[in-house]
């Protein structure tokens, strides 16, 4: 069901900044069903990240930073909510080594703005996920999950590392189809070990460490998209416009730089 979900939501979707879907085809002698999609040559923003060596520059961060928020501010215009943004889920062509192309992908947990209940478990992974999901207070959620989810994705970004990466929190997965059931979603992320990491979120006492290099403006963006009020948090528009200027920018005075040199 899941994957048929997938797959209507990417055969409506058209736009430069949201992975292309050609359709859908058996994958392996079992058969299975597999979305065919658009090849990004680099793969996810994740690996490319990781590769210290290839690492874009800050003025490529804030291209592929905007490129996102671009798809993102589309989805949201067809009332898509992604709930799982993540650099993972970020998809890269870097040929072009002026000008690097990101784009949206990965729809599985995907859903239409109007009936967007959170019901059954969690959506999400755990370091992006809003606290709204995390503390039970509300079945229903908006859309601005997704913003929360792109001021981590804004952190990965600028320091090219997984955010709380030293925190254990995979057992919590077990554990919630164990004791869902049972236990109110809070209470429950506070008995699983991972406890802090889920509990400084809905408590806004946890958030990754800013870097000291990180800029005033992406700072002010980052820390207004990870707001623990979901009103706070900016719309997608009001996002790549600010990271479109910040982008114009960083081009302004690379060109400077290259002019006194």
């Amino acid at each position: 069901q899941e994957f048929w979900r997938e797959a209507e939501i990417l055969s409506k979707l058209h736009h430069p900044n949201v992975v292309a879907f050609y359709g859908v085809v058996k994958d392996g002698p079992g058969g299975t069903l597999a979305t065919l999609t658009e090849f990004m040559v680099n793969g996810s923003l994740r690996h490319v990240l990781q590769r210290k060596d290839k690492c874009p520059d800050l003025r490529k961060r804030l291209i592929i930073a905007m490129d996102a928020a671009f798809g993102m501010e589309y989805l949201h215009s067809k009332n898509i909510v992604h709930f799982d943004l993540k650099c993972d889920n970020l998809l890269v062509n870097l040929r072009d080594h002026a000008r690097p192309i990101c784009k949206v992908g990965d729809f599985g947990l995907s859903k239409i703005k109007r009936n967007t209940l959170v019901s059954g478990g969690v959506r999400g992974t755990l370091p992006w996920m809003a606290p709204e999901l995390l503390n039970g207070s509300s079945s229903k959620v908006s859309e601005k999950v997704d913003v929360f989810s792109f001021g981590i994705v804004l952190w990965e970004i600028l320091t090219g590392e997984e955010p709380y990466a030293n925190m254990h929190y995979g057992a919590i997965i077990g554990m919630l189809m164990i004791l869902f059931l049972e236990l109110s979603l809070y209470k429950l992320w506070c008995l699983v070990d991972g406890s802090i990491l889920a509990g400084g979120i809905v408590n806004n006492t946890l958030r990754p460490p800013v870097p000291a290099n990180c800029g005033p403006e992406w700072r002010r963006l980052m820390e207004q998209c990870w707001s623990p009020d979901p009103s706070q948090r900016p719309a997608f528009t009001e996002i790549a416009a600010r990271l479109r200027s910040m982008s114009a920018a960083a081009n302004q005075q690379a060109k400077a730089a290259a002019a006194a040199k």
